[in-house]
């Protein structure tokens, strides 16, 4: 059986050019000042994932980084990473930010690359998290393909030394979904000796289950002026073989991750992306005790043998050192009505590296997170069904704060939404990807404009959003009548949600009904 589309998650931005007021002839008052760009001069990093047209729904996955000049694209890179065209490697040659009516950040991107966007032109809509203009969650905005990420100001080119926390997930060279994650050692200039790594992967199309697998001796290059590096990863010891993947490094934390298949070290053939995450001074330092009485939210996009699947929750490790619980949804379309949060417990094992591996006692899932100290991590289902396909889920985890005193007045205030989901037109499963400002009135009411692309339409603007919060002190929100506005086929859907409070400032939502699945990230803008 053959699955057919993309995964997860994760945001970007755009830009508006300055414009100057000229004064009156005759007129000795000054001009009146520009206004501030939609971004700032710099370079920035962006990353997406989503579903090609041109390969009817396969998944593809893109990052890159570009420079802005005055609202004006002067200059970039891109690798992009698509199931039926392959990898290919652009420079950016042009392109501008505006802002569109709606407030929306609309970015062109020209490659001159006719494998991309519409004859080399890709499209991104984005709304901004950050006053500074440093961060914005986009989308794809363009009849080619739909996606969800991130745009992030660049702040460093250099990707230094030291265990990075990892994942990527795609589709295999069948079509089959895969993912993968792990913790990379870059232990000298340019190398990894092996020392300190380890790394898992889910392929079920393939009878793929491994954990806990050696790196061998691998390669890392020299970043480039945008800050893109290679990794090449030799997997021979676990039949793997090679794996090369690019990175655009973002700062002194994250690389945003796509494989290159042109690279003549690669042999596996996936289509995959992701993220990794420094480790920097906590890299072979971690233990039992480096999460004992914290708590982890997670959300995750991917595939069982019966189509699309998403699951987010919370985990948190007792004091005990070996025992979890927490709270999760889960959706693949099937369910009958709003589905309430589901506790679950379990065990947890930390190895050195920041593998964590967790078995989930209640439902049967066990899935590998990988942590880089700092906050953030990756996620990755490791559910051992021999004989018989499985889920494979992949997404990111970040560390709780103020679990059990979440008021209404923690979700309150400008918010930036990304959200990825899948609806079902009677014919395919099409992606549904929605970017936008929403605020949230510290009540229990949201309200908000997004703009709206999916395979089953034109990219649609303005879409109006409405919805509402129940608060629970643990973070763990529901909804009464649900949201309104995410829904592309039926638009006057309330859909239900649960939210999962990082803190006072970011929450994970999953949509839980069948109606729709839909995974978002809400962020205040700061």
């Amino acid at each position: 059986m053959k699955f057919s589309r993309a995964i997860l998650s994760l945001i970007t931005l755009i830009m508006t050019a300055a414009f100057v007021a000229c004064g009156g002839g005759g007129s000795s008052s000054p001009p009146p000042p520009p206004p501030n760009p939609a971004l700032p001069d710099g370079t920035y990093v962006f990353s997406l994932a989503g579903q090609d047209a041109s390969t009817g729904g396969f998944p593809y996955y893109v990052a890159g980084a570009f420079k802005v000049k005055s609202g004006t694209i002067t200059g970039g890179e891109q690798d992009f990473d698509d199931f039926n065209v392959g990898t290919v490697t652009d420079n950016i040659t042009g392109g501008n930010v505006t802002k569109s009516a709606d407030g929306n950040l609309r970015i062109t991107l020209t490659t001159g690359d006719n494998f991309v966007g519409l004859n080399g032109v890709e499209t991104l809509s984005g709304t901004l998290v950050s006053n500074t203009g440093s961060k914005a969650l986009i989308t794809e905005f363009d009849a080619s393909a739909t996606s969800s990420g991130e745009l992030d100001l660049q702040t460093t080119t250099t990707a230094g030394q030291g265990g990075f926390a990892f994942f990527v997930t795609g589709a295999d060279v069948n079509a089959f979904p895969v993912a993968m994650g792990g913790v990379v050692n870059v232990d000298g200039s340019g190398t990894i000796s092996g020392s300190g790594s380890v790394f898992d992967i889910n392929d079920v199309g393939d009878g793929i289950l491994l954990q806990s697998q050696p790196i061998d001796p691998s390669t890392a290059s020299a970043p480039d002026a945008f800050g893109r590096v290679q990794v090449s990863l030799n997997l021979t010891t676990s039949t793997i073989g090679g794996i090369v993947l690019v990175g655009y490094v973002v700062d002194n934390d994250r690389i945003r991750l796509v494989e290159n298949n042109n690279d003549p070290n690669t042999t596996f053939q996936a289509v995959m992306g992701g993220t990794a995450f420094a480790q920097g001074a906590n890299t072979g330092s971690f233990s039992a005790a480096s999460i004992a009485g914290s708590s982890l939210v997670f959300g995750t996009n991917g595939l069982e043998p019966i189509g699309f699947f998403q699951v987010a929750g919370v985990v948190s490790a007792n004091n005990d050192l070996t025992t979890v619980g927490g709270t999760l949804n889960f959706n693949d379309l099937t369910g009958v009505g709003a589905q309430a949060p589901i506790a679950f417990a379990g065990t947890y094992a930390v190895d050195p590296t920041g593998r964590v591996t967790v078995q989930d006692t209640t439902d049967g899932f066990t899935f590998e997170m990988y942590l880089d100290g700092n906050g953030s991590g990756a996620v990755v289902s490791m559910d051992d069904c021999t004989g018989v396909a499985c889920d494979v889920l992949a997404g990111l985890a970040y560390q709780q704060t103020g679990a059990g005193s979440f008021n209404a007045a923690s979700f309150s205030g400008s918010y930036g939404l990304g959200a990825t989901g899948i609806d079902f037109d009677g014919v395919n499963s099409v992606e549904v990807d929605s970017v936008g400002p929403v605020t949230a009135d510290g009540v229990g009411a949201l309200n908000g404009i997004v703009d709206q692309n999916s395979l089953s339409g034109a990219p649609t603007t303005n879409v109006a959003l409405t919805g509402d919060f129940v608060v629970d002190p643990s973070g763990v929100f529901t909804t009464n009548n649900g949201i309104k506005g995410l829904d592309v086929l039926i638009p006057a859907n309330q859909d239900a949600f649960t939210y999962y409070l990082i803190d006072n400032q970011r929450a994970v939502a999953i949509e839980t009904d069948p109606n729709q699945l839909t995974l978002g990230y809400f962020e205040l803008v700061h």
